[in-house]
């Protein structure tokens, strides 16, 4: 991998990792926190590269606009999942849960693009998902009532993964604005009409919740999933969805942080147990990036 794109996933997983705090703050609707927070961004990209999309547009065949506008709903449909997944599950189920992604994503990789499942990513995940349990495994229990917002977790990341797979085919293909707008603008038209069906109030928030909005627009969609998605152009996916995995250990470093500053995270902990498995975590995340590169290096070379 790059220096410029293995900085980008730093970036963007940090970026991210704020949209769970966000999220719990703002104590919207999940549908209409995920279309607001996607059209929001579409409106704010439409005048720095609206042209592009035009001009990408003409020159895609039918098949690779058909596949745009899957990778627009799949990734509507990933935002409205997650957030509708924690009212059916708890976040330890969340948190292990996640580590099914970056294997979903290494099976598509090498079945749809062609991509080697390397000794680097066994090893990353085997120290990834390693560190997960031992996070979790003080809090985690098995639910049989959890087991549909188990399924929303899992239905989320895979459309997340094939947003991204499809992205690794069109990109190329179109320019950085261009895909964006895309699929910034599919997905919150999607997502925008299921808040509309399912009754999610779109207005008449109180002003702190449209201060915590405006924040979740910026900083985890706008930065954090804008940079991930400049980064699928050349990086295997699989490596995309390895640095997610780094996205609750800091979410819940900075929930504790605010812990007495807010009733929302009041509960919130962090023993020793949960740094030593957050730790283990963010290694595997740490080889994945570091040998990544490595391996891509030693391929640009054969």
């Amino acid at each position: 991998m790059r220096a410029l794109p293995t900085l980008a996933l730093v970036v963007g997983v940090l970026a991210v990792s704020t949209a769970p705090v966000l999220i719990l703050l703002t104590g919207l609707d999940p549908y209409a926190l995920a279309a607001w927070r996607l059209v929001c961004v579409a409106l704010i990209l439409t005048p720095l590269g609206g042209w592009r999309l035009w001009r990408d547009l003409k020159k895609l065949s039918v098949r690779d606009r058909l596949l745009l506008v899957t990778s627009g709903v799949l990734y509507g449909a990933h935002f409205g999942l997650f957030n509708l997944a924690f009212f059916h599950t708890s976040k330890e189920s969340v948190v292990v849960l996640l580590a099914v992604q970056p294997l979903m994503a290494a099976a598509i990789g090498a079945l749809w693009l062609n991509e080697r499942f390397t000794a680097t990513m066994f090893w990353a995940s085997l120290v990834a998902t390693a560190g997960l349990t031992v996070f979790v495994w003080h809090d985690y229990t098995f639910d049989a009532a959890h087991l549909v917002g188990d399924a929303l977790v899992i239905a989320c990341g895979l459309a997340i993964v094939l947003s991204y797979s499809f992205g690794r085919v069109l990109r190329p293909r179109m320019s950085l604005g261009g895909y964006l707008g895309a699929l910034y603008w599919i997905g919150g038209l999607t997502m925008l009409a299921t808040a509309l069906v399912a009754g999610n109030p779109l207005w008449g928030y109180a002003q702190d919740q449209w201060f915590w909005l405006a924040l979740a627009v910026l900083i985890p969609t706008l930065v954090g999933h804008s940079l991930f998605h400049y980064v699928v152009r050349y990086v295997p996916v699989f490596y995309v969805n390895l640095t997610i995995l780094g996205e609750p250990i800091l979410s819940l470093l900075i929930m504790y942080a605010l812990r007495d500053h807010y009733t929302v995270f009041a509960t919130s902990t962090m023993t020793p147990l949960q740094i030593a498995g957050g730790s283990l975590l963010l290694l595997g995340v740490g080889i994945g990036l570091a040998f990544g590169r490595k391996d891509a290096a030693k391929e640009r070379g054969s």
